[in-house]
């Protein structure tokens, strides 16, 4: 499964965050940068039932600079 961030800020912080990372059993791998959208691949044991793309919004939402930026998080 993948999921789709947009952000026009911070996107490096996010890919940062997010690449190499768990988060709530999801593994987030780094795909691609079109833009201002980034694709990162979504590794988990029942990755079908899990809401991948909320589970990125929370962690992006939980730092600092994620509070004060417009983003949008999208599954594929």
């Amino acid at each position: 499964m993948n999921i789709v961030i947009k952000a026009p800020l911070m996107a490096d912080k996010i890919k940062e965050l997010l690449d190499s990372n768990t988060f709530d059993g999801a593994r987030f791998t780094f795909v691609e940068k079109k833009g201002m959208e980034m694709t990162f691949s979504v590794h988990a044991d029942n990755v079908e039932a899990m809401d991948a793309a909320a589970i990125a919004k929370n962690a992006i939402k939980a730092t600092d600079y994620g509070k004060g930026i417009y983003f949008s998080v999208v599954q594929k």
